[in-house]
């Protein structure tokens, strides 16, 4: 694949880029049929021309060159009214993709230019030599959801035309290129040109073009360069798609959110100008205001302690509810010296810190759920509690949960207990790791019917209104799940923390880039307590640190305020300033969550995507997710439906094949 840098117009398209696709195209052993990505053309919406004249002049350009040809240019419809379109032609000049694009023109920021924010969208798809391609224009790639649609109608490629600029989310808007890439399996192809002339004034744009890949790599064009030859490797990302661990657009549980974004769309306004959205923007941040916490005792600016920990582990059950105990005891002592300062505010433990993972006790441990699990009317919950009000903070963690109400069950829950030992806030993981059938806890989703019996749908998504903030929590392996984050900061989270236990593998960089998207596209500060270690076993002197720690304090802008950077047990301080989030929440331009609306996207999610609700509602001793079935159940589905395709299929090897025996 070809990424063209080199500044162009649609009236003027053969001349612009001439010199620059014939020495491309001479660099390839076989250029037929290679996917050519250009970036949003130049100039502004006053040169904008009809679809029918961007269409023969860059189809023409793809039938000359036998290439397949993908950019976005402003588009004039008979109305007057003007789109930024995403165009996908294929080697004999056909129209193969016609994408227009959904979020306003944040960036840019043209006046008379129309989004798409508003209106059911089509994620249509092509085969191309390069793989199963989607169109996604400019900031459209930085909605999870969107790209969720996209790669759940069979994406593989994702080619994202852009026009970048420098300013203070240039570096995070990249990140999450590679975030996107990441937590959908997927290519992510940006063009983005060095310069721009609107109005006869050229301005030099930063470089942005570059390809994200799969495991949060990305390959960038440096400097003044003009073409970047991007390595698509096809065959080894839908290899990559037959694998059940971390395969995240099968384990999404898409009909948890569909309910909530059905409701949600319903509730939404209809604007279809610069000027009607601007407006709805400033509704939304009016109905924000008036929901902040207003007691006279608000805190808004206050330091937390992420304390993290190094855990004992029980090998058999016999020492679970002893160990418990003890971790617990070796958190607060570890955390207890700087919780006395005045200015510490909020307390946050790993995931699993007071019993470790607990799958060396086997898939089936129903029978010992008690053990596992504390009980939130149990000693540790009093402990907590105690600490929580002699210290005069807020305390959460990660913890396996029993709740006596589901026999023979236990949860992955992070907790919030408020500065007077009260319990306001308890979360039970949706994406847990028991999809893998490692890890035999119960997700929500698994008991989903009567989950929501009990509790109501919003009992999902819970967030704690304090005098410190409006908090939630994800646990761990949520993090690869935007919608998640997204669905808690519409109820109004202003501070996501996240207990974790994350092992050393190759799949870290893309989780860690991840986190701080989430905390961008959401504007919310994330603070991540990662566990730091554990002894294995009542004899163990020395810890292991197969969990690495790097625990760490995320800003609202993405920025790293502060990481300990390695494993072991670490009191790690950071600091929280809510009136500077609420500012930059009244920023138009950099409020993603404002332009979030589930209209675009919403019946892509219910199409009871991913791992299905409601598998785990019998027997609790019996688990249904053992040697990961469920998630090779999904994989099954999408190689059947086309989401996902068999490696052999559209192969780059089968079409070196066919040249050469041509030539034979």
């Amino acid at each position: 694949m070809l990424l063209i840098q080199t500044p162009w117009k649609p009236a003027t398209v053969q001349t612009d880029l001439f010199g620059v696709l014939t020495q491309a195209l001479d660099t390839l052993v076989h250029p037929e049929g290679t996917v050519v990505l250009l970036s949003q053309a130049s100039g502004g919406p006053n040169e904008a021309l009809t679809e029918s004249e961007n269409i023969a002049e860059l189809g023409g350009v793809a039938k000359y060159y036998n290439i397949s040809l993908s950019g976005s240019a402003y588009e004039r419809n008979g109305n007057n009214e003007i789109y930024i379109i995403g165009y996908l032609f294929g080697p004999d000049g056909s129209l193969l993709i016609r994408m227009p694009k959904i979020m306003p023109d944040l960036i840019e920021g043209f006046d008379n230019t129309t989004a798409n924010t508003f209106t059911k969208s089509e994620f249509p798809i092509a085969h191309t030599k390069d793989g199963n391609v989607g169109i996604l224009c400019g900031e459209d790639i930085l909605s999870p959801h969107i790209v969720r649609a996209l790669v759940l109608s069979g994406a593989e490629v994702i080619l994202n035309p852009s026009r970048e600029r420098a300013d203070q989310h240039f570096s995070i808007r990249q990140k999450a290129r590679q975030a996107r890439a990441y937590e959908n399996l997927s290519y992510v192809a940006c063009a983005s040109p060095s310069s721009v002339i609107i109005n006869g004034v050229e301005t030099f744009l930063p470089a942005a073009t570059a390809l994200s890949e799969m495991w949060g790599n990305i390959q960038k064009l440096e400097g003044n360069a003009s073409i970047l030859d991007a390595d698509i490797d096809i065959e080894a990302l839908r290899r990559r798609r037959q694998e059940p661990m971390g395969n995240f657009p099968a384990i999404v549980r898409t009909s948890i959110y569909a309910s909530g974004y059905e409701k949600e769309g319903s509730e939404s306004q209809s604007p279809n100008s610069r000027d009607a959205w601007v407006l709805n923007g400033q509704r939304k941040l009016s109905q924000n205001k008036s929901a902040v916490h207003s007691d006279h005792d608000m805190i808004d600016r206050y330091d937390v302690v992420l304390g993290q920990t190094v855990t004992r582990i029980a090998l058999s059950p016999n020492n679970l509810i002893e160990n418990r105990m003890h971790n617990l005891d070796n958190a607060l002592r570890l955390t207890a010296p700087f919780s006395q300062s005045p200015g510490v505010k909020l307390v946050v433990f790993p995931e699993f810190f007071l019993t470790g993972p607990v799958s060396q006790l086997g898939t089936n441990s129903s029978a010992i759920c008690d053990q596992i699990g504390m009980n939130f009317d149990g000693p540790e919950a009093e402990k907590i509690a105690e600490f929580a009000r002699k210290n005069n903070v807020y305390v959460s963690g990660g913890v396996f949960e029993y709740d006596p109400k589901w026999p023979n069950r236990f949860f992955n829950t992070a907790f919030i207990f408020d500065d007077c030992g009260e319990l306001v806030h308890r979360y039970r993981k949706i994406h847990c790791a028991d999809v893998f059938g490692r890890l035999p806890d119960t997700a929500p989703g698994s008991v989903y019917t009567e989950y929501l019996n009990r509790y109501g749908y919003e009992y999902l998504f819970p967030v704690a209104d304090t005098r410190i903030g409006k908090l939630c929590t994800v646990i761990c392996f949520d993090m690869n799940f935007g919608e998640t984050h997204r669905a808690m900061v519409k109820r109004g989270a202003e501070i996501i923390i996240h207990p974790t236990s994350e092992p050393h593998n190759m799949r870290r960089r893309g989780w860690d880039i991840a986190r701080h998207v989430r905390a961008f596209e959401n504007t919310a500060y994330l603070l991540t307590s990662g566990h730091g270690g554990e002894f294995r076993g009542e004899m163990s002197t020395f810890p292991g640190s197969m969990q690495r720690g790097y625990s760490k304090v995320v800003n609202y802008d993405g920025s790293l305020q502060c990481v300990a950077d390695g494993p072991g047990s670490v009191p790690l301080v950071g600091s929280i300033d809510l009136k500077a989030l609420r500012r930059a929440r009244s920023d138009l331009k950099g409020n993603l969550v404002l332009w979030d609306n589930p209209i675009v996207y919403s019946h892509k999610y219910q199409q009871d995507y991913g791992i299905k609700n409601d598998i785990w509602a019998g027997d609790p001793s019996i688990n249904p997710y053992e040697d990961a079935s469920q998630i090779k159940r999904v994989i099954d589905r999408y190689k059947k439906e086309k989401i996902y395709s068999d490696s052999e299929c559209f192969s780059k090897t089968a079409v070196m094949n066919e040249s050469m025996q041509a030539v034979v």
